[in-house]
């Protein structure tokens, strides 16, 4: 028992609580082939639920999807998801201007 606290003390578990990583950020950034504009938006995860982040800018990238628009999904920076107008042949960067 005396060789337990002495390890907890040692690497500072004594105070030891479940942390939960920081939140996921994700950017949805997408070109309106009407308006030939550029925009996106970020997604951070609430509190308490996993994916949440994700799952909303992936629902948003549908409708832009839908649109027939070129989208990308970015996670720190990290391409991550990309489509065009339901084509997901991997050809990379959709447009320059993003990122």
């Amino acid at each position: 028992m005396k060789n337990k606290i002495r390890i907890e003390r040692m690497y500072g578990l004594e105070n030891h609580a479940p942390v939960m990583r920081d939140a996921m950020k994700y950017k949805l950034t997408w070109k309106d082939e009407d308006t030939n504009r550029v925009s996106s938006k970020e997604f951070t995860g609430q509190d308490g639920e996993d994916h949440s982040a994700f799952d909303d800018a992936f629902a948003m990238a549908s409708v832009v999807d839908g649109n027939l628009w070129p989208w990308v999904i970015e996670r720190d920076g990290e391409q991550i998801a990309h489509g065009w107008g339901g084509d997901q042949l991997d050809r990379g960067r959709l447009f320059p201007t993003c990122g």
